[in-house]
């Protein structure tokens, strides 16, 4: 009989070009994958996999097979929601992945609201960037990534998956002393999240269209971090409403707002989804972290944005 993991793993190999790819979604080494995929071939007894430099292609055959594997996978989370739904009471672990603003939002009020509502269901934490949230999901070593999406940058999702809206957030631009003319930012020094990230591009791109190049002296990953260079007066920066509404943060926005020139007067901002694979929301466990989730954001925040409903 044929292994389910490695044939999850041949269906990876497609999608994902290359075995160091299929290693970091699923958080296996590269030799393991080799392995896996080795006695594969030799279960099956045909040649499943074509190496081109760098790059694996798979065989007609090995195609057939990871085709064949979507229909086994979406099966699979079938029978799972079937037998969870048949059980007296709502049970199970939901494994959620998050970027680090949205946790110190909102994971504690997550986790507390589940606590009273359906005391039998754990939620496991982990903290990632969006790519990473969305690989784990897709590797079945979490169950719920939150992600943001800045305009103009989409994530690519993959049919196997689905995403719940769940905010649109305002980003406010911050300036580390008082304006005489918006021109002057050209010469401030700016914090940016790390080179190559969406928030950076973005960032990037809404100066360049403003019309000057940031001069981006600090980087760091935590916007906590951002906030303090900015209202110590060291730093421009972009920060989203969250950040201050975190409990507990206590983090004071800077002293000087800077209003935007941004196309049509709109609001910077970012977008905010849950996404999981196509099927699990019928879980009834994942489906009461999902409720939760869109209950939470759509609360009033201190500057009485609210989040948006399921799209």
């Amino acid at each position: 009989m044929l292994d389910v993991r490695r044939l999850v793993l041949l269906r990876e190999i497609e999608a994902r070009g290359s075995i160091a790819a299929v290693s970091r979604a699923q958080g296996i080494s590269s030799s393991a994958i080799s392995q896996q995929l080795a006695k594969l071939e030799s279960d099956v007894g045909m040649r499943l996999l074509e190496q081109s430099g760098r790059t694996v292609h798979l065989t007609e055959v090995g195609r057939r097979l990871a085709e064949q594997t979507g229909r086994i996978v979406a099966l699979l989370e079938h029978a799972e929601s079937d037998l969870e739904q048949r059980r007296d009471r709502v049970q199970g672990v939901v494994r959620v992945s998050a970027f680090s603003t949205f946790a110190l939002r909102y994971l504690p009020e997550l986790v507390s609201r589940l606590q009273r509502t359906h005391p039998d269901v754990v939620v496991e934490f982990s903290q990632a960037d969006p790519e990473q949230s969305v690989e784990t999901v897709a590797g079945r070593r979490a169950d719920v990534a939150v992600i943001d999406e800045y305009e103009q940058i989409p994530h690519q999702i993959d049919v196997s998956m689905t995403r719940t809206h769940l905010l649109r957030e305002v980003i406010g631009a911050w300036a580390p002393r008082p304006l005489t003319d918006f021109a002057d930012l050209k010469s401030m020094p700016w914090v940016f999240e790390p080179s190559g990230s969406d928030a950076a591009l973005w960032a990037t791109r809404l100066c360049r269209i403003a019309g000057f190049e940031p001069q981006v002296r600090f980087e760091s990953p935590d916007l906590r971090v951002h906030q303090s260079l900015a209202a110590s007066g060291l730093a421009a920066a972009f920060l989203p409403e969250m950040l201050f509404d975190a409990p507990g943060a206590n983090l004071q926005r800077p002293a000087h707002p800077v209003r935007w020139p941004h196309p049509g007067g709109a609001e910077l901002h970012r977008d905010v989804y849950a996404v999981v694979r196509r099927g699990a929301q019928n879980r009834p466990a994942v489906a009461a972290v999902l409720g939760h989730l869109v209950d939470i954001t759509a609360q009033p925040s201190a500057d009485g944005a609210m989040g948006a409903t399921d799209r």
